[in-house]
C-alpha cells in the first residue's frame, strides 16, 4: 500500500517516483474541493488556501526475480554463467533487460546509472525482450567475464524492467473544482551480480583515502563519522576501523565502523564495506568508551584481514556536556577519572539485580587514589550494601573494577536513596575532590512518585531558538527523567529534539531540560510535541503546543 502526502497550493502539475519498484505517479493539482477517481483519499485544510491530499494506492509489483543479488568466487578471466528466475504475479507484461552502470549513494546503496555506459563484461544468452504471460515463469540467463583487475570486489548490474500499464484514465476538471490524479505503475529490478576475485595485490585498495572524520553527538551519544572515498575505477571491499586516542591512553579501544545501508544486519556482514568505482561513502559507529574533556584524536583506517592500507587522523576538541546522554551511564570524576555506571542500582527485587560493576578509567599519567563511602540521603551510612573494596588505586591510563553488591545479612524492608561518596586524590597533589553518585537499594516496591512540570517556555538567543521545561521530583526517591520534543511547521521534516537522558532527579531538585536545534527556525507557526518519560511502567506526559516565533506559545 502506497500512501502519498501532497500540498496542493496552485493548480501546477506534480511528478512524483518510487522506486522499490518504480510507481510513476501523474498528479494534476486545482484548488477547490477535491475528488479523487478511483482513488482512496483524505483532504486536510491547512488554511491559507493549501489543502493536504493524501492518496491511498494498494500496490503489487507486476514480477518477482529471485534471486536479486548472485554472488560468486571466481579467478580474473574467468567466464561465469548466470540465472535469475522471473515469474509475473498474474498479468501480462512486456520485460526489457538491460546490462548497467551502477552508482553508489553515500549510505552505502547501490542504484543503477542511467547516464553510465553499460558494462562490456555482461553477455546476455536469452531474449532481452519478451513477453511474459499471466502466471508465466521464466529466466534470464547470461554470463559475465571477470575482467583483469587488482580489486577483491566487482559488481555488475542487470536493470530489469515491465513497459506498465496504467490504473486509471486522468480526470481532471479543468473548472478548478477537483482533483484528479492518474497512476501508472512501472516495476523494475536492479539485479546484481558480485564477484569476490581473491586477488592478493591490492595496490589499487591503497588509493581509497578519507575525506573527513569527526565525533558527532547523536542522541546525546557520540558517533564516529567518516567519509571514504574510492577514486579509482574499480570497486572494493573492506573494513574500517577506528579508535579515540588521546595523550594518556595507553589502551585506546578500537571500534568497526559501517554504512547505514547495512545497519540493520546484525552479525559480521554489518561491518562489510564495499564501496563502488569513483564512489563516496559514510561510515559510522557509537563511540562507547568514555570521552574526557580535553583534545582527543579519531584515528581511522580501512583494513583488509589484517593488513592496514588508508589511514588517517582527526583532531577532537571535546567539552564537558558535548554528549549528555554518555554523562548519564559515565561519570567524570574530574578531568582525569572517570567511572560507569554513573547510576548504580542494586536490590533484592524483579526489577533490581543485586550486584552492579563499576569501573574506574584513569585518563592521566598519574596514579588515582579513591576512597568510597555509601550514605543516605540524610547523610547516614546506608546499611545492607556491601562494596568488594571502599580503598583501591586506579594505575595510569588504567582501568580498576570494584562490586556492589546487595549484603546477604541486610535486613532492610523498604527501599532507600542514597550516595556513593567518593574521595579522590592523586599521587602529585595533596588535595582531595568529593564526588557523589546517586544510590538506590530497591526493596520491594518503589516509592510513589510526584513529578511537577513547568510550562514549556521558547528561549530567543540571536537568531537561535530553544525550548525549555522545568521539572520538579516532589517524591521521596530519585526519578529518571527523559524528555523528547517534536517540532514541526508542516514545510519541512519535523525536528526530534532530547534532553534528560534517563538521569536521575533527585527528591526536591528541579531541573531543567533544554532542546536546542542545530539551525535557526525560520519565522512562522511551529507544533510542538512534548513526551516526557519517567519511571519505566509509570504514565508518561505528553502535551501538544503551537507556537510562534516571537508570541507565547499557546496550548492546542
Amino acid at each position: 500500500m502506497i500512501a502519498m502526502y501532497l500540498i496542493c497550493p496552485t493548480r501546477k502539475p506534480s511528478f512524483l517516483g518510487f522506486v522499490l519498484g518504480l510507481f510513476v505517479v501523474t498528479l494534476t493539482f486545482s484548488s477547490a474541493s477535491p475528488a479523487l477517481a478511483e482513488t482512496a483519499g483524505k483532504v486536510e485544510e491547512l488554511g491559507d488556501g493549501q489543502q493536504r491530499v493524501t492518496l491511498t494506492q494498494t500496490v503489487e509489483p507486476s514480477f518477482h526475480i529471485e534471486p536479486i543479488v548472485h554472488r560468486f568466487a571466481a579467478r580474473r578471466g574467468t567466464t561465469i554463467p548466470f540465472r535469475f528466475e522471473i515469474r509475473s504475479t498474474g498479468k501480462a507484461m512486456n520485460v526489457s533487460v538491460l546490462p548497467v552502470k551502477l552508482r553508489q549513494e553515500m549510505s552505502g546503496i547501490i542504484l543503477h546509472d542511467a547516464t553510465g555506459e553499460a558494462p562490456d563484461e555482461i553477455k546476455f544468452t536469452s531474449p532481452t525482450e519478451f513477453k511474459l504471460a499471466p502466471g508465466e515463469t521464466t529466466f534470464i540467463e547470461g554470463e559475465v567475464t571477470v575482467p583483469l583487475a587488482k580489486s577483491n570486489y566487482l559488481s555488475f548490474g542487470v536493470l530489469v524492467r515491465d513497459n506498465g500499464q496504467r490504473s486509471a484514465d486522468d480526470n481532471t476538471d479543468n473548472n478548478g473544482q477537483r482533483i484528479g490524479a492518474a497512476v501508472r505503475f512501472v516495476t523494475q529490478y536492479v539485479l546484481r551480480i558480485d564477484i569476490e576475485t581473491g586477488v592478493k595485490d591490492l595496490s589499487q585498495m591503497n588509493q581509497l583515502a578519507f575525506e573527513s572524520g569527526l565525533i558527532d553527538s547523536q542522541a546525546g551519544m557520540p558517533v564516529a563519522e567518516a567519509v571514504l572515498v574510492n577514486p579509482t575505477e574499480f570497486a572494493f571491499e573492506c573494513n574500517v576501523r577506528g579508535s579515540v586516542e588521546s595523550a594518556s591512553s595507553s589502551r585506546p579501544r578500537p571500534f568497526r565502523l559501517s554504512m547505514s545501508s547495512r545497519s540493520s544486519l546484525n552479525d559480521e556482514k554489518k561491518y562489510i564495506v564495499r564501496i563502488m568505482p569513483h564512489s563516496k561513502v559514510r561510515v559510522s559507529a557509537p563511540v562507547e568508551e568514555t570521552l574526557f574533556p580535553g583534545n582527543q584524536t579519531f584515528k581511522v583506517e580501512v583494513t583488509n584481514g589484517r593488513r592496514a592500507m588508508a589511514e588517517q587522523t582527526y583532531p577532537v576538541s571535546v567539552a564537558g556536556g558535548d554528549f549528555p546522554a554518555l554523562e548519564v551511564s559515565h561519570a567524570y570524576l574530574d578531568q582525569e577519572l572517570s567511572v560507569g555506571p554513573a547510576q548504580i542500582e542494586v536490590g533484592d527485587s524483579d526489577s533490581a539485580k543485586r550486584s552492579c560493576n563499576l569501573r574506574f578509567s584513569n585518563n592521566s599519567e598519574k596514579q588515582k587514589m579513591v576512597k568510597a563511602e555509601l550514605i543516605d540521603l540524610d547523610g547516614q551510612p546506608i546499611e545492607g550494601i556491601r562494596l568488594s573494596s571502599s580503598e583501591f588505586e586506579v594505575k595510569p591510563g588504567r582501568t580498576k573494577t570494584i562490586r556492589a553488591s546487595v549484603s546477604t545479612r541486610s535486613k532492610s524492608e523498604t527501599t532507600k536513596f542514597g550516595t556513593v561518596r567518593l574521595s579522590i586524590s592523586d599521587s602529585e597533589q595533596g588535595a582531595t575532590l568529593i564526588k557523589e553518585l546517586p544510590l538506590a537499594l530497591v526493596v520491594g516496591g518503589r516509592p510513589a512518585e510526584s513529578i511537577e512540570m513547568g510550562e514549556l517556555q521558547s528561549l530567543v538567543e540571536g537568531d537561535m531558538t530553544s525550548f525549555r521545561l522545568s521539572v520538579t521530583n516532589n517524591g521521596h526517591g530519585y526519578v529518571p527523567i527523559h524528555g523528547q520534543l517534536q517540532v514541526a511547521s508542516g514545510k519541512e521534516q519535523a525536528i526530534e529534539l532530547a534532553d534528560g537522558y534517563g538521569r536521575w532527579l533527585r527528591p526536591g531538585e528541579t531541573r531543567e531540560l533544554a532542546f536546542q536545534p542545530r539551525k535557526p527556525l525560520p519565522a512562522g507557526k511551529y507544533q510542538l510535541k512534548l513526551h516526557v518519560e519517567t519511571t519505566e511502567g509509570a504514565e508518561p506526559f505528553d502535551q501538544t503546543l503551537v507556537v510562534d516565533l516571537g508570541q507565547q506559545l499557546l496550548l492546542n
